[in-house]
């Protein structure tokens, strides 16, 4: 076997891994968990970047990694650790995730997996633990001065949402990278350890329905093929989501998405679908900003059941700030328009044409209409190569100006025809037998009618026709579909009350079948060829949170009938996170959310069993709550997060706890008028006290916010002129209290030009910058994870190579003023999601994903000083395998390593557990 990064064991054969048992696995002659005995590691070489300068590394003494003034924790392994409910208490059988898998299958089944992966915007760990800083000899390879600090320039831009721009990993794509010595962790070994499944260990609170939010948002049909689209926010990475049927409505199924997918910025909400001739093409139609490309949200098929992400390099014609608002099928492939942001920041009009889906021509403002006459480009239908759109008129102007083109979107010309009134939005325009129409969504005459104009070419314009009465209550027609059948239009007749109304040319119009009282709303609409309405939206559901998916279908001359989407096998999932995990005091705690609520889970026999903390009434109410971070410190317990009353406002959320079980809600923190997201992300603890960083969302743009509390009473903000440059153009994603007091990492700039930003401070509140981080070889270089061991302080991200985006290691022992650089070994694309302190000298423990796309398994990497890493391989159950597989929540008790993550494909999701043991290279 030759695996560079895997600890090859000498002597004897390995035993086989031991099972995790259902009673108490440290009780009494419990089994070991496999560590491997000592031995080389496996060599490998390769034509190396310029090599870094290593220091002379001389290794202290081993001291605790406890904070200051925490007592050393070291617990009896051989004796038993009760459970949380007491002696005698019924455990819960381990749960196993179907068979282990034993290493990757030879081939890939056809179904890929969906962008899985916590968003987790502070990402790591949190419960920093700290120790007196000890000299390290040598000399260190990095210093933030003149090249460093040169990578600045220019750089800070507005920022984005931290939980868009977790990871780097897929933006450019990953090369092959190989590494120029032998991978190292400094005498720490990583044992293969056990995996189990979270599902039962992880309990959601008793609440109605199952957190889950899902939106269908367009519907169409080619043939006897019918594909909704639209997105799954149930876990903490959105995907996009498909429901297909193939045999005209009867039978339906969730469509198989492959591609980029994992813990990329991608976008997992799909709002347009257009396809015909073997070629289908599905769309979002958010600007990604500087997210990257490969939040734009693109993905083709050939069929319409299997799916494809269209990979970032194929989408370059598409910019920044571009906004694509609707699709079109032509004769000559597939056309796209929307909205760009000018030079003058205003709007103006933009298309794309591609023959596949995949390679993109832009067609841009110049070429379409001054922007003094027309602004974007709203929606849009074709015949053939005979394409119309309605656009935004120019500003002042009340009259809808609708453009034109005969050759598939090339080029355009401005009709004569002016329609006053008339709002330009998808599903206004659709096509007749002899021509297009239009018909004006959600307005309507005095009399309730809706207006419909007919054109023979697009060119000439004239009221023909129109749909009513439609009631005093209803908002009009939400939009038109089209098909061999004829013309359908989705109305809203009163309120949540649907119908759908047809005709043969647009001109006389029926009243088709009434689809009811849907408590949500409707999207999309399309009719098949052999005249089948299908109706495709959401609506609420039992729980306070949750947002079900809808689809409606009606034959003609029969009643209208819901499709029972409960039974689509690998939709309905529930909503549960574990987004944070800590170690103190004898017990560990998880953080997270569960069926829309946060959720907080104790394990006091090394994390083999967890139990609900049951504070449904401090984690619960109105709304999302969620918690992403958890600390002890001096005080006992605090975990951070947000409460989203509102969908479009998030408020702070503390709650503490003096041993970990019983916990109290925390100090309402203020949040100043205006300000539609304010919530910290993650938590640390040192001796001084607690240190929570998030983020400030409000109209002005998106700024880090961090507080600072002594004593879990009271909770004070940093201001902004005690933020460098006031914090403009800067993510925070991670804090670690250090013996001189804190640290924040993060990064600036856009997603393939970012650098990594460090922060230091002696009291919690004013802090001072110590400049760009970027390992040397690097272009673009980011930091996600930081912590704290006896030599100094550790921080991991992702960095932008000639080699390709390769996670990284940068090591200070001066408080952040220089750095030493290292590489973690991957084979394939990876990504580091949390570490932690070890307790074992300057021991750092990784964990993550390791592989391409949507197919990655877990990862742990070990390190003895922060800097030399080796790789564990993970193939145990749950933990590898098809499908995308994932660490990302780790502690460490003594020698005992815990970490949680997920087991995730398209059409099923599991929470998983591993537990490991760390020892040092005479173990």
């Amino acid at each position: 076997m030759d695996r560079p990064d895997k600890l090859v064991a000498s002597g004897p054969p390995r035993r086989t891994r031991a099972r995790i048992p259902t009673e108490n696995p440290d009780g009494p002659g419990a089994p070991e968990i496999d560590t491997p005995p000592s031995g080389p590691l496996r060599e490998h070489s390769w034509s190396p970047a310029p090599p870094v300068p290593q220091p002379v590394h001389t290794p202290p003494e081993p001291t605790s990694r406890h904070g200051l003034d925490d007592p050393p924790e070291e617990p009896d392994l051989g004796g038993e650790i009760p459970y949380e409910d007491g002696p005698g208490a019924p455990v819960p059988p381990v749960e196993r995730i179907g068979r282990p898998p034993g290493g990757r299958p030879a081939s890939r089944p056809p179904a890929g997996g969906a962008p899985v992966g916590p968003s987790r915007p502070g990402g790591g760990r949190h419960h920093r633990r700290i120790a007196p800083s000890r000299p390290r000899t040598g000399i260190l390879s990095g210093s933030v001065s003149g090249a460093l600090a040169g990578r600045l320039g220019g750089r800070l831009v507005t920022p984005v949402v931290v939980s868009v721009v977790l990871v780097l990993a897929a933006v450019l794509g990953v090369a092959f990278v190989k590494w120029n010595r032998t991978p190292s962790s400094g005498g720490l070994r990583l044992a293969a350890g056990d995996g189990q499944s979270g599902d039962v260990a992880f309990t959601a609170p008793g609440l109605p329905g199952n957190g889950s939010s899902q939106v269908l948002n367009a519907v169409t049909s080619v043939g006897s093929t019918i594909v909704a689209v639209g997105s799954d926010v149930t876990d903490p990475t959105p995907r996009p989501l498909f429901l297909v049927s193939t045999d005209g409505g009867e039978r339906w199924r969730l469509g198989r998405v492959g591609g980029p997918a994992g813990y990329e910025p991608t976008a997992g909400a799909v709002a347009r679908v257009t396809g015909g001739g073997g070629r289908w093409l599905a769309v979002g139609t958010d600007a990604p900003g500087s997210a990257g490309p490969a939040s734009r949200g693109m993905w083709v098929s050939s069929d319409g059941l299997d799916w494809t992400a269209v990979g970032p390099d194929r989408l370059t014609a598409f910019w920044s700030q571009d906004r694509i608002t609707d699709l079109a099928r032509t004769s000559s492939g597939f056309l796209a328009v929307g909205v760009t942001v000018l030079k003058d920041g205003t709007a103006g009009p933009v298309a794309w044409i591609s023959p596949d889906g995949r390679g993109w021509t832009r067609v841009d403002t110049d070429q379409i209409g001054t922007p003094d006459k027309v602004r974007g480009m709203r929606a849009v239908v074709a015949r053939g190569d005979r394409v119309v759109a309605l656009a935004d008129p120019s500003t002042g102007d009340s009259v809808s100006v609708i453009l034109r083109s005969d050759d598939g979107g090339r080029s355009w010309l401005r009709t004569a025809t002016a329609l006053a009134g008339v709002r330009p939005e998808p599903g206004a325009l659709g096509v007749a037998k002899k021509g297009f129409l239009l018909v004006p969504t959600r307005q309507k005459s005095p009399a309730g009618d809706a207006a419909v104009y007919c054109s023979p070419d697009g060119g000439a314009w004239s009221r023909c026709g129109a749909i009513g009465k439609l009631g005093a209550e209803g908002a009009g027609v939400r939009g038109l579909a089209s098909s061999a059948a004829g013309v359908a239009a989705v109305v809203e007749s009163g309120w949540e009350r649907y119908a759908v109304y047809v005709s043969d040319d647009g001109r006389t119009w029926t009243r088709s079948a009434d689809l009811g009282s849907i408590p949500g709303t409707l999207r999309g609409l399309t009719i098949t060829d052999e005249g089948l309405l299908v109706a495709a939206g959401d609506k609420r559901g039992p729980g306070d949170v949750e947002n079900l998916p809808v689809l409606m279908t009606a034959r003609k001359g029969q009643a209208a009938r819901a499709v029972p989407l409960d039974r689509v096998a690998g939709l309905n999932r529930l909503a549960r996170d574990t987004a944070d995990v800590s170690f103190a005091g004898g017990t560990f705690v998880a953080v997270g959310s569960a069926n829309g609520d946060a959720a907080i889970w104790t394990s006091g026999n090394n994390g083999a069993n967890w139990t609900d903390a049951a504070a449904s009434r401090l984690l619960g109410g109105q709304g999302r709550q969620a918690l992403g971070g958890v600390a002890h410190g001096p005080k006992g317990w605090l975990a951070v997060g947000s409460t989203t009353t509102d969908p479009a406002v998030a408020r702070p959320l503390l709650v503490t706890s003096a041993d970990g079980r019983s916990w109290r809600a925390g100090p309402v923190l203020d949040v100043p008028q205006g300000h539609f997201l304010l919530a910290p992300r993650v938590v640390a603890a040192g001796r001084g006290g607690y240190v929570l960083a998030g983020e400030d969302r409000s109209a002005t743009g998106v700024l880090p916010a961090l507080w600072f509390s002594p004593d879990l009473k009271r909770f004070s903000r940093s201001a902004p002129g005690s933020l460098p440059a006031g914090g403009a153009g800067v993510r925070i994603f991670d804090v670690a209290a250090t013996p001189q007091g804190f640290v924040a990492v993060g990064g600036s700039g856009t997603a393939d030009r970012e650098t990594g930003v460090v922060w230091v401070s002696s009291d919690g509140l004013n802090w001072t910058s110590r400049g760009g981080v970027v390992p040397p070889d690097a272009r673009s270089a980011g930091l996600r994870h930081v912590v704290t061991t006896e030599n100094g302080v550790v921080a991991v991200g992702t960095a932008v190579t000639k080699h390709g985006v390769r996670p990284f290691s940068a090591l200070s022992t001066d408080d952040g003023a220089h750095w030493e650089f290292g590489y973690l070994p991957a084979e394939q694309a990876a990504v580091v999601l949390d570490v932690t302190a070890t307790g074992q000298g300057d021991g750092v423990v990784a964990v993550g994903s390791h592989g391409d796309g949507g197919e990655g398994d877990s990862a742990a990497w070990v390190s003895g000083d922060g800097v030399d890493w080796a790789r564990q391989t993970l193939t145990q159950d749950g933990l590898g395998g098809p499908g995308a597989q994932y660490l990302a929540a780790v502690a460490v008790s003594g020698s005992r390593v815990v970490a949680i993550g997920r087991s995730t494909g398209y059409a099923d999701d599991h929470l998983t557990i591993w537990r490991s043991t760390v020892t040092t290279g005479d173990r």
